[in-house]
């Protein structure tokens, strides 16, 4: 995955497990990801029992939606099947849009590497400091999207070198501390391979916690393609995002806000993401060139609105053009303003009255 500089931002419809371990739901929400813009749509692959235990209890925000099942009873509602990743592969093909799905654990890793083959896996924020993950995610190849939510410079550093090491070495010796700046010396693999993704990890996620100039920071700071993955449920957000120069964007999508689940309430119905895609694509447009050049439509204006030198009062023949002489309106014909200099202390060959427009066969040669 390389940087997409100059070129349409990836837009990655979240469908993560708002599909309520239901395919048939997932294969409608893939079908309206399509229809919506989206470039690809993005799932979650777990084994509950891989992930966490039965006494966990939910995060803050996941109480909201049951306060009365643990974290692992949750998930495990939302699992889905070796069966139905094949299956929802299968049909986002059908319909071309990349399929891509978050790896939450090794065995999922190497389900999404070695089973349904996709070109890229995600790494959520929660798994930033699995180190074990990371090095597995970096010996696949693949191309790898990491979102660094709950996370600091360093933390990323630290994930960013255990990728690398992944990739270029076969044990699995990696000392956090001794080799958190290894990232720095495989440039070339985290430039083509790796895309770094800001997030704020709460759903939705408070706007004055979004930090959004921290993207500018990740991307003096790193090699990698830097994206977003947006939990802030507010349409302005990816205008603000895609005008940092954003490689990706990510944001949860669901087929109904009121719908049980821990992520519905901050996801974007179909018609508000058809909205956010459109808010992308017109910031994309108004962003436009780097280049400062005059546009097509300004060229159509500069006749009239342009201006020329004209005399400011009635002068004779023989006498020198001062700068009190001269001032500038718009005119059909004249000497652009931009000659004001070369027409000083020129000298008149006839009579001149107030307003004419200034012409070079005024002046004597």
């Amino acid at each position: 995955m390389t940087s997409i500089s100059n070129k349409k931002i990836y837009i990655i419809a979240e469908i993560g497990v708002n599909h309520n371990g239901s395919v048939i739901k997932a294969k409608k929400m893939i079908k309206m990801c399509k229809q919506s813009g989206a470039d690809a749509v993005k799932f979650q692959t777990y084994k509950a029992n891989n992930i966490a235990d039965q006494f966990i209890p939910k995060a803050t925000y996941q109480k909201k939606d049951n306060n009365f099942e643990s974290q692992y009873e949750m998930l495990k509602k939302y699992e889905l099947t070796d069966k139905d990743f094949f299956e929802l592969h299968k049909y986002a093909s059908k319909l071309n849009i990349d399929f891509i799905s978050t790896a939450a654990d090794k065995t999922s890793l190497q389900f999404l590497n070695y089973k349904l083959k996709l070109k890229t896996i995600k790494i959520g924020s929660s798994d930033l400091t699995n180190i074990q993950l990371l090095i597995n995610a970096g010996r696949t190849k693949r191309n790898i999207i990491i979102s660094c939510g709950l996370a600091t410079i360093e933390n990323i550093d630290i994930a960013l070198s255990a990728l690398c090491y992944g990739y270029a070495k076969k044990d699995f010796h990696f000392n956090y501390k001794k080799d958190k700046e290894f990232y720095l010396q495989h440039e070339e693999y985290l430039r083509k391979k790796i895309t770094l993704l800001h997030c704020t990890t709460e759903y939705p996620a408070p706007l004055e916690e979004l930090n959004l100039n921290i993207i500018n920071t990740l991307s003096k700071k790193y090699v990698t393609s830097i994206g977003y993955s947006d939990h802030s449920n507010n349409l302005i957000t990816p205008i603000i995002a895609a005008a940092k120069n954003i490689s990706i964007i990510e944001v949860h999508v669901t087929l109904n806000k009121s719908l049980k689940g821990p992520d519905h309430k901050s996801s974007l119905t179909f018609k508000e993401f058809s909205q956010y895609i459109a808010n992308i694509r017109k910031t994309e447009i108004m962003l436009g060139s780097f280049k400062k050049r005059i546009t097509p439509s300004e060229k159509n204006n500069i006749p009239s609105i342009r201006k020329n030198l004209v005399y400011k009062n009635n002068m004779t023949k023989g006498q020198k053009i001062l700068e009190t002489n001269l001032t500038t309106k718009r005119t059909k014909t004249g000497i652009p303003a931009i000659e004001f200099s070369n027409v000083i202390n020129k000298t008149l060959q006839k009579s001149i009255k107030k307003n004419e427009v200034v012409k070079i066969k005024d002046f004597v040669k």
